[in-house]
């Protein structure tokens, strides 16, 4: 595995399930639909529903575009803070 997924005790699959998961609430609170979105970006609507249903695990490339068309960095949109649609458990555990 991964040296920083080890670190970070998430799986590939959890960290494409929230980054989607990030993205699809971003593009409904901005009120845009995937082609809004597939527009802004240039990356296809199709895409665009694979990786917020988690199917896929997006190249650089497309989430450098992704971030770019939210305003936002690929590092915030990965691990910034979530964004306020997001219902998101605290941890408990110490730093």
């Amino acid at each position: 595995m991964h040296e920083f997924l080890e670190h970070n005790s998430e799986s590939p699959d959890t960290v494409t399930r929230e980054l989607g998961r990030r993205i699809r609430v971003l593009r409904a609170e901005r009120g845009w639909s995937q082609e809004v979105l597939a527009e802004l970006s240039g990356v296809h609507r199709n895409y665009i529903g694979h990786v917020e249903r988690a199917r896929i695990h997006m190249s650089v490339v497309q989430l450098a575009r992704i971030a770019r068309a939210f305003g936002l960095t690929p590092g915030t949109l990965i691990d910034g803070p979530p964004p306020a649609g997001m219902n998101v458990p605290v941890s408990r555990d110490p730093v």
